[in-house]
C-alpha cells in the first residue's frame, strides 16, 4: 500500500471516529433540549371514547411536566390500523406517540396476514399505563347473576343462548371466545357496530348477555337495565366495587388484558424515550388522573418500555390463539 493511501485510510477512520463521536455528543444534546416544540398523539380510535379519553387523561398530565402541549389526533379505521401505519412510518423523533391498545399492537398483528407496517420493526413499546377490564353482564331476567351460574345455565342448554359483542374481532369477541373454548360453551356470538348498540340490544331483551369493555356498560349497570357478572381485570374496579373477578367467582381461566399504552416510531434516542416513559409514569402517578381513568372502568397501571414489551409479547400468543378459534383473519 502506498504511502498517499495509507494516508487516506487513515485519515477516512479517523473522520469515521469524529462523526461517531458527534453523533453520540449530540444524542444527550438533544435529550436535553427536547422537547423544542409540541408533540402529537395519534389515537387510532373515534374521538369520546373510552380509550379517547383514557389517553387524553394521561397525556394532559404528561404535557403539563413536559411544558409543551400535547396535540391529539384522532385516526380511527380498520380497528386502528390507519392510525398505527401513520406512526409507524413518522420521524423518530420523539415528537409522535401512538395509543397502543392491545386490539392495534397485538391482535392486528395475527389477525391481518398484509399489513403495510411491523408492529415490531417500526415501532417501540414506551409505557403502559392502564388495563380495560371487560365485564360479562346479562339481562335482569336471566336465572343466573354469578359467574358460575351463567356459565351452569349455557352448559347445561347448548345452542339456547346467544351473547352481545361490539363487533367481529374485537378483544372483547375475542375474549369471550377463549372463554368459550375454555369452558366447553355452546353459545353463538351476535356483533353490532359499537358498544351501544350491544348492549342496548341485552337491556332491550333481544339477547340474554353479553360482554363489553366497562366503560361503556356503566351507564346501563347504573340504570338497573343489565346486570354485571364478573370483570376480566385482576382486581376488583373502582367504578365497579361489588363485582367480582373471574377468580373471585372461582373460574381459573387465563384471559389476555386488554391493555392501554404508547409506543413511538422506532429509532428514537434512548435519553428521549426515558424522559417520555417517565413522565407518563408521573402523570399516571397523580390521583385525578389515576382516580379518572378508574372512574372509565380502566385500571391504573405503569410498565415500563422492557416490561411492557415482555407483557405484549407474551399476550400475543393469547390473541392468537383466539384470532384462530374466531376465524377472524383478514387479507
Amino acid at each position: 500500500m502506498s504511502r498517499f493511501t495509507r494516508e487516506n485510510a487513515m485519515m477516512f477512520r479517523l473522520s469515521c471516529l469524529t462523526a461517531i463521536a458527534l453523533l453520540s455528543a449530540l444524542q444527550p444534546a438533544a435529550a436535553q433540549s427536547y422537547p423544542a416544540r409540541p408533540l402529537k398523539a395519534v389515537v387510532p380510535f373515534p374521538a369520546g371514547g373510552a380509550i379517547d379519553v383514557a389517553a387524553r387523561l394521561v397525556l394532559e398530565g404528561m404535557a403539563a411536566s413536559l411544558g409543551q402541549p400535547v396535540v391529539v389526533e384522532n385516526k380511527p379505521g380498520a380497528s386502528g390500523n390507519i392510525g398505527t401505519q401513520q406512526v409507524a412510518r413518522a420521524p423518530a423523533d420523539g415528537y409522535t406517540l401512538l395509543l397502543g391498545a392491545a386490539v392495534n399492537t397485538a391482535v392486528s398483528p395475527v389477525m391481518y396476514t398484509k399489513l403495510d407496517y411491523s408492529v415490531d420493526k417500526d415501532l417501540a413499546p414506551l409505557a403502559q399505563f392502564g388495563n380495560a377490564a371487560n365485564l360479562i353482564y346479562v339481562h335482569p331476567s336471566f336465572p343466573a347473576r354469578t359467574l358460575p351460574g351463567v356459565l351452569e345455565e349455557l352448559k347445561r342448554h347448548p345452542g339456547k343462548y346467544a351473547y352481545a359483542s361490539p363487533g367481529s374481532g374485537t378483544t372483547v369477541h375475542l375474549t369471550m371466545e377463549l372463554l368459550r373454548a375454555r369452558q366447553n360453551l355452546a353459545v353463538q356470538h351476535v356483533p353490532f357496530k359499537g358498544s351501544p348498540a350491544a348492549i342496548s340490544a341485552v337491556a332491550g331483551d333481544q339477547l340474554k348477555l353479553g360482554i363489553d369493555a366497562a366503560g361503556p356498560t356503566l351507564p346501563f349497570v347504573q340504570g338497573e337495565r343489565v346486570v354485571p357478572v364478573a370483570v376480566t381485570a385482576s382486581k376488583r374496579l373502582a367504578a365497579l366495587p361489588d363485582v367480582p373477578t373471574f377468580a373471585e367467582a372461582g373460574v381459573n381461566v387465563a384471559l389476555p388484558s386488554s391493555y392501554l399504552g404508547f409506543y413511538l416510531p422506532a429509532g428514537v434516542p434512548a435519553g428521549i424515550a426515558e424522559r417520555l416513559a417517565a413522565e407518563a409514569e408521573k402523570a399516571l402517578a397523580r390521583p385525578e388522573v389515576a382516580g379518572k381513568l378508574r372512574q372509565l372502568g380502566v385500571e391504573p397501571e405503569f410498565l415500563g418500555p422492557q416490561a411492557f414489551a415482555a407483557k405484549v409479547k407474551q399476550e400475543r400468543a393469547m390473541w392468537a390463539e383466539a384470532v384462530k378459534l374466531s376465524g377472524a383473519t383478514i387479507d
